[in-house]
């Protein structure tokens, strides 16, 4: 039970920190999908 435990707050941990790292260093899907030359009516 307790490496159970252990396990979902290491993944809880992680997943947090690669969603701001990543976030930060311009990886999001928002900024990876759009460009300056996109031309809207």
């Amino acid at each position: 039970m307790k490496a159970a435990l252990s396990a979902f707050a290491a993944i809880a941990v992680i997943s947090i920190a690669a969603f701001y790292g990543l976030h930060e260093a311009g990886f999001s899907a928002a900024q990876r999908t759009s460009s300056d030359s996109v031309r809207l009516d």
